[in-house]
């Protein structure tokens, strides 16, 4: 899928950018437990996110520190989309996720991501002992565009990405219509699946994104290190892990990462929750 045609961002939209994200080297993304009772009643709630600076020193696998929990937002990331979708395409629902300044509504608005209407990434197939499993689905695939407040697009686009081994997610991040990254898990069995520890709960309580470049190496670090650029959920405290499906996500960028880039991840970062966590819920409700 070729990117958006790129226009000419506005002095106004560059100067937001770069006062949201220039200053951050890492971002903790915190989805609100906004509409946890309508999720519980198996219809899927607008999302809602709140967007905080952060330190790769502060985590710890699949934890972060209380410190880093506390800090105060700076953005603050609300859903627009129908009733009609979320509930009859929930997966794969089309939406538009602005972003404002702060740490809650009424703020300035920075961006938005646009989402058209796609397939979900997988979808149930019923067994003859009543069962079901997942099948990929492997055209039509999310994907995600950052937008200027006035609507141009950005030079960037986050897309889901089906290959050989179906069953490890992989996303492809692109600027320019060229492939930047490759973002997914440490794999095993050739690829074939998601490398996992018993002992550190990797691959099983977390999965960590890494960014790979075009030789499929890992970019700025190694497995397994917390400065290593990546895309990581993290606990999110008792209460929310435990009454709702509200995700917390620790974004370290690749170093010398430009403000518009930053962006650009940051959008990814959503474009996983929605297909890999909230897709998989949404489909296991239904």
């Amino acid at each position: 899928m070729e990117a958006p045609k790129q226009m000419d961002i506005d002095m106004g939209s560059e100067s937001k950018l770069e006062a949201a994200f220039g200053p951050h080297d890492a971002l903790l993304v915190k989805q609100t437990m906004r509409g946890c009772i309508q999720e519980c009643l198996g219809c899927d709630a607008k999302s809602e996110y709140k967007v905080a600076p952060f330190s790769a020193d502060q985590m710890d696998g699949y934890r972060v520190s209380e410190g880093a929990m506390s800090v105060p937002d700076v953005l603050y990331a609300t859903e627009e989309s129908s009733c009609c979708c979320r509930v009859c395409n929930p997966a794969g629902r089309n939406f538009q996720l602005q972003i404002s300044e702060g740490g809650g509504p009424g703020g300035e608005k920075v961006l938005y991501y646009d989402k058209p209407l796609t397939c979900p990434a997988f979808f149930v197939v019923q067994t003859e002992n009543g069962g079901s499993m997942d099948c990929p689905c492997c055209c039509c695939l999310p994907n995600l565009t950052p937008m200027s407040p006035q609507g141009q697009a950005l030079n960037s686009q986050s897309l889901y990405h089906c290959d050989a081994h179906c069953f490890v997610p992989k996303f492809t991040y692109h600027e320019n219509g060229q492939q930047v990254y490759m973002v997914k898990p440490e794999t095993c069995c050739g690829g074939c699946c998601v490398a996992c520890d018993c002992c550190s709960g990797k691959g099983l309580v977390y999965i960590p994104f890494y960014f790979h470049d075009e030789k499929d190496e890992v970019i700025g670090g190694q497995y397994n290190d917390p400065n290593t650029p990546q895309i990581r959920k993290v606990w999110a405290g008792l209460m929310k892990e435990c009454c709702s499906t509200a995700d917390t996500f620790a974004v370290v960028f690749p170093q010398g990462s430009s403000a518009q880039r930053k962006a650009g991840l940051l959008g990814l970062t959503f474009l996983i929750d929605f297909v890999y966590f909230e897709g998989h819920q949404s489909k296991n409700q239904t």
